[in-house]
């Protein structure tokens, strides 16, 4: 079976993807509908606000109390955003 170029074309998935609130592209695969920095935008400060309110967190409850994806609250320790207590950088 061969496949033309407008196979390719006529398929019903997008080619692009764009973020909902700024509508910059994101990658088609992402499970997504928002870019990484609306995201933290938007879930950060109740990050923030969740660890503030509670004593024993790490990215598992914070992943299942705010239903954001491990991967992305990983990130942000990586990244320097959040650090576990008792954790300072020198």
């Amino acid at each position: 079976m061969t496949h033309s170029k407008s196979d390719f074309l006529s398929h019903h998935e997008p080619v692009t993807k764009h973020c909902s609130k700024c509508g910059c592209r994101i990658p088609v695969s992402s499970p997504y509908d928002d870019c990484k920095e609306c995201m933290k935008r938007e879930l950060f400060p109740k990050v923030k606000e969740f660890i503030n309110e509670n004593e024993d967190v790490n990215e598992m409850i914070l992943a299942e109390a705010l239903g954001i994806d491990k991967v992305i609250i990983h990130e942000w320790i990586q990244e320097g955003h959040l650090e576990y207590r008792g954790h300072h950088k020198p």
